[in-house]
């Protein structure tokens, strides 16, 4: 066996252990690579594990001092094996500190050389032991100081807690330090310390031969040194970074505001004071910040289930198991909440990572809070209070309160003076004494019982915890241990022992949570999309991920939810989280190198190309992946070659990948993206994205925008609006990183083309980004206006200003379109911009000419999928709604079922979703025009089924309007709400197009209930609209609903209506709007006929019903023949 190991071990005090690591061939360059679960395998006990893996943390590199003289003198110190990644530094975040010996000058100009050499390296020492007991790592020393780190080479869950407990034993050490260390002259140390927490690059071996150290760059040592500066003798000084991630653990003073050299902004420190042992480390840790309790529906009622029994004299244990974060400590908590109205009485013990060799750690913290003991109190006061609990609890033997009182450390004074005793005999006793206070406090109220974290038991509380188990069927007592997979409890074969493992989230319940954090203000779909990828169901995470991102800046609050004010999603891993990550990932040693690669690949990846990317013979990656599935990071599927794997947390991938340094990152990306183009064709081909991701993130730019815009192609072929206009965003985006020119202007021209259709889908047509689209389209195309990209440029132009306004600007475009399309003489243009003409003029009010146009556009029979993907909608298709629309205003209704009809066919034939889903939202006008409720409802609830699924904002906003008007139609007053909806959605997309039509059928809703007032108020709304907006197509309806809505009044104003009627009458023969002249002429000599001028009347619906065939048929035409049979009575 390799002796190093052997010493290692017995100065350890394991000796026992030597035989098995030399059987195992556990050499000294194995020891830094092993876990805990290879410790299980070796046979090593949880005390002795626990021991082993804290002195395997300090096999770091050696530290650099000033030279071999001035370093502290710490016993025999071996060569570390290299760090992981040799030589290449790391990106992570560090806790630095910084301490020194104060008045250092003035003490060298007091002692001999020899004697302050000998003080200063006394001081180191101290320095040196406290720093090694919470797991730091002594970067360098640095005359009368040195710099230490808390989360690298090896990262723990709580580094910056460790630093700050480390930073406070110094000050406790350096103290004693002149008692300890007799020195030639009297020499009082007093030491100054600055801790600071941040982002730092770590790792690098810079300088040469014995000057080589490892680097640290970045803002967080500088503000380390510059915190100590601001310290005082014997005080420790953090930043409030520092201090956040600790929590309550600690007592602070604040130490002030600074304005620090080479900072920008000032600096808060924070004096640390003392630590702060808490019942519950959750409690301190989420002091303030605590969500509601959400979920766990059937693990609350179990629990409750237990302690019903406990009450009753029947004591159970439930062993409540989970990962770290997945809310085992809120559970308790609920329960805890739960059964605050009842008598009972709680207990907690708090397991520490820092303490996982103090016997009884947790009872003796618990035993303080709960005398009410303060670091204040005096002897005979200490003594007053644990008599007080004593006696409080019913435990009147001297001896076990005797046996309590040393083990907290009390002076024996006044108390029972106990026989001499072994060592075993008195661990004995005190757990018996442990044991019946438990008893003693259950029989004078049922008792909660709660043991947090066991996975940092001490031995000897492990014991008590047996000895409790053993006897708690006889206690009103309900005993909760909470701990880690990791750990493997002895006790859960016995009858009155449950298990209770917690599960992640499921989706559902995430989005509660951050409903909860968010106060119930939704978060833009992207990023809440986002929270719930990165925190995988883990409750913990998902406060802490949207609590950051909370204050972020990423978001703007509104009243109902919040906006995204940021290009990216991209959510960075909290300061809080970061430790606990780092931890699991630097367990791995050599093994970690692979995770990066991993990491670089994504989320998932398989074994083929992962083979590709790295420099390892086959067996070699064979046994790193067995390592890795073993530890946990990643999960296995399928046997090799074939398998697949994938990271546990999709935040462990984010830390791993994100400690690579950028250079390194970049040419792991090329690599990638070199074999995947090279040997994975077809992988390629299905996912043009994943090339563009590594390309990007290698930074060659060129091949990365192609295989974005092949990735959005696709997408959009598939009607994915969503995925394509995120791949056209990005693909944009990087096009700003290449040289100008006509290349980058002919590819950005190309995208922008491209990425109109769905941004419209998405945004609606009136979207303030469709007019920048388009409107540098238009600006890249201008110098060849005959080519396809200009006319699709001021297509989306026209599409922009036909449905925000004004028409007129959209007429003018029209024209631009029609003109160009006869320059060119190609079919499809022609059709598209006689369909932008007509509709213009349709809406405006032109209905000849939209006649003329939209005929035109409905001469192509066959209904062309390449004709709607750049214009999100077939436009044959369109016009032919259009057309049935003009037909039905002009009086020709028997043309209009058959146009709608094959419409709504050739759109069903197209598989075009968009396509259809527009088709069905203004046939629904249709056929609310028609008067045709139940139609109208058929086709707009499917439109807005379509809609809903592919996120069409602006087409399922119209048709919740006809959704609306049909329910209100037949009976159901709740119509008028989801019409103002549909009217509201509308306008929140920027859209003004055929609200006047929108705000007329809800003026006819109020009419129907009698709120003739709204219905006017809708009316004028609708007027201001068409007169700003130029949409005059039923600007004579309008005026007949006023008329109408006058002659609801309870005294109505005669000749006001008739007035409107007239109006009405006028603008329609003007339009030749037929159907909306027939319509005022019914209205009036309805009026006529109650004002005795029947014969009037009678001429007038004569003359215009007479232009109608005999034939057509329709409700007006009903309403018409009704009036005119009343009329010859």
């Amino acid at each position: 066996m390799d002796d190093r190991v052997s010493t290692w071990l017995k100065d350890l005090g394991l000796d026992q252990y030597r035989e098995v690591f030399q059987q195992q061939a556990v050499t000294w360059d194995v020891l830094p690579e092993l876990n805990d679960q290879d410790l299980i395998a070796l046979g090593v006990l949880l005390g002795h594990r626990k021991k082993l893996l804290r002195a395997i943390a300090q096999l770091s590199p050696r530290p650099v001092s000033i030279d071999e003289a001035s370093a502290p003198i710490t016993g025999k110190e071996e060569p570390a094996p290299a760090l992981s990644g040799q030589d290449q530094g790391e990106r992570r975040q560090l806790t630095v500190m910084f301490c020194d010996l104060a008045g250092s000058t003035a003490l060298a100009c007091r002692l001999d050389p020899e004697d302050l050499q000998t003080a200063i390296r006394g001081f180191l020492d101290a320095c040196s032991q406290a720093i090694g007991r919470f797991n730091g790592y002594i970067a360098k020393y640095m005359g009368d100081g040195l710099l230490a780190y808390f989360g690298y080479p090896q990262a723990h869950e709580h580094d910056a807690e460790r630093a700050v407990h480390a930073g406070l034993a110094v000050l406790e050490l350096v103290k004693v330090l002149p008692r300890d260390h007799p020195f030639p002259e009297r020499f009082d140390p007093a030491v100054r310390i600055g801790i600071a927490t941040g982002p730092v690059m770590v790792g690098e071996l810079i300088g040469t031969a014995t000057a080589k150290e490892r680097s640290v760059f970045g803002e967080t040592p500088n503000l380390a040194a510059r915190l100590q500066g601001l310290a005082a003798p014997n005080q420790l000084i953090v930043d409030s970074a520092t201090k956040r991630l600790v929590g309550g653990e600690f007592e602070f003073a604040d130490h002030g505001t600074f304005a620090l050299k080479g900072f920008s902004t000032p600096v808060q420190a924070w004096r640390a004071l003392r630590s702060k042992p808490s019942a519950s480390r959750f409690e301190s840790s989420r002091a303030g910040r605590m969500s509601s309790f959400v979920g766990r529906e059937h693990e609350t009622a179990l629990l409750m289930g237990r302690w019903r029994e406990a009450a009753d004299g029947e004591g159970q244990v439930v062993l409540l198991s989970g990962e770290a974060g997945i809310g085992k400590s809120r559970l308790i908590r609920y329960v805890s909440d739960r059964l605050a109205g009842s008598a009972h009485a709680l207990v907690q013990f708090q397991c520490s990572p820092h303490h996982t060799d103090t016997a009884l750690y947790p009872a003796i913290t618990a035993l303080r809070q709960m005398t009410g003991m303060t670091g204040e109190d005096g002897a005979e006061t200490q003594r007053q209070k644990l008599h007080d609990l004593m006696a409080a609890i019913g435990l009147d033997d001297p001896m076990a309160v005797a046996l309590i009182a040393e083990l907290m450390g009390m002076s024996a004074d006044g108390l029972q003076r106990m026989p001499p005793l072994s060592p075993e005999r008195r661990k004995d006793l005190t757990l018996e004494a442990l044991v019946r206070s438990v008893h003693r406090l259950a029989d004078r109220s049922p008792l909660l019982f709660v043991v947090e974290d066991a996975h940092w038991l001490d031995p000897t509380t492990l014991d008590f915890l047996t000895r409790m188990i053993d006897r708690i069927q006889q206690m009103h007592v309900l005993l909760v241990i909470t701990f880690r997979p990791d750990f493997k409890p002895m006790w859960a074969d016995s009858s009155h022992v449950t298990c209770l493992s917690l599960n992640r989230f499921p989706r559902r319940q995430s989005a509660e949570l951050i409903a909860e954090m968010t106060r119930g203000k939704a978060l833009p779909p992207e990023v809440q999309q986002a929270v719930l990828v990165k925190t995988d169901g883990i409750p913990l995470y998902i406060e802490e991920l949207t609590e950051n991102l909370l204050a972020s800046g990423m978001l703007t609050e509104g009243t109902d939810s919040f906006s995204l004010n940021a290009q990216s999603t991209d959510l960075a891993i909290p300061d809080s989280l970061q430790a606990l990550l780092m931890e699991r990932i630097d367990r791995l040693g050599s093994a970690k190198d692979l995770v990066q690669i991993g990491a670089a690949i994504g989320r998932e990846f398989d074994y083929e190309l992962l083979r590709e990317a790295v420099d390892l013979e086959e067996s070699q990656l064979e046994q790193a992946l067995r390592r890795l599935v073993t530890s946990g990071i990643i999960f296995q599927e399928g046997d090799l070659p074939n398998a697949k794997f994938q990271f546990k947390h999709a935040l462990l991938q984010d830390a791993a990948y994100h400690t690579l340094p950028r250079k390194s990152r970049r040419s792991l990306h090329a690599r990638l993206a070199s074999a995947l183009e090279g040997k994975f064709a077809e992988r390629v081909k299905a996912e043009p994205e994943l090339l563009a991701y590594h390309y990007e993130q290698a930074g060659l730019i060129r091949p990365a925008v192609e295989y974005r815009r092949l990735a959005a192609r696709r997408d959009a072929e598939r009607s994915a609006d969503i995925e394509a206009l995120s791949h056209f965003n990005k693909a944009l985006a990087l096009l700003k990183e290449l040289p100008e020119g006509p290349d980058r202007d002919a590819l950005e021209l190309d995208l922008l083309i491209a990425r109109g259709a769905p941004m419209v889908t998405l945004k609606g047509y009136a979207s303030d980004d469709i007019e920048r689209n388009y409107r540098r389209a238009g600006e890249l195309s201008k110098e060849d206006s005959l080519s396809d990209q200009h006319f699709l440029a001021v297509w989306g132009l026209w599409v922009f200003h036909l449905v925000r306004g004004p028409l007129a600007r959209a007429s003018d475009l029209a024209e631009t379109l029609l003109s160009l399309a006869h320059r060119r003489q190609v079919p499809d243009l022609l059709v598209r911009a006689h369909e932008s003409a007509g509709s213009t003029d349709s809406f405006i009010g032109r209905f000849d000419e939209a006649k003329t146009h939209l005929e035109a556009a409905t001469t192509d029979p066959r209904p062309c999928r390449s004709h709607a993907l750049p214009y999100t909608q077939d436009p044959g298709i369109t016009a032919r709604i259009m057309l049935a629309r003009t037909l039905w205003i002009m009086g020709e209704v028997d043309r209009v079922e058959p146009l709608v009809s094959e419409a709504i066919g050739k759109a069903r034939d197209l598989a075009h979703p968009f396509t259809l889903a527009f088709t069905l939202a203004t046939t629904a006008w249709i056929s609310s025009m028609l008067r045709d409720a139940k139609r109208t409802l058929e086709l707009a609830e499917e439109a807005i089924a379509i809609s809903t699924k592919y996120s069409f904002e602006v087409a399922r906003a119209w048709a919740i309007s006809s959704q609306g008007w049909a329910l209100a139609r037949n009976g159901d007053e709740k119509g008028l709400a989801r019409l103002r909806e549909g009217l509201a959605a509308t306008q929140a997309t920027g859209a003004a197009l055929n609200n006047t039509y929108t705000l007329a059928l809800l003026a006819e809703s109020y009419l129907r209930y009698g709120r003739i007032d709204e219905g006017l108020g809708a009316v004028a709304e609708a007027q201001r609209l068409a007169a700003t907006q130029d949409e005059r197509f039923w600007t004579a309806e309008l005026s007949r609903l006023t008329g109408e809505l006058l002659l609801g009044r309870a005294d109505p104003p005669i000749g006001a209506a008739e007035q409107c009627f007239q109006e009405a009458l006028t603008v329609a023969r003007s339009q030749r709007a037929v159907m909306l002249e027939f319509r005022a002429a019914t209205s009036l000599a309805r009026l006529l006929k109650t004002v005795n001028r029947s014969e009037d009347a009678r001429r007038l619906l004569g003359a215009v019903r007479s232009r109608f065939n005999k034939q057509a048929d329709c409700v007006d035409l009903q309403d018409a023949q009704a009036v005119f049979d009343q009329l010859r009575m």
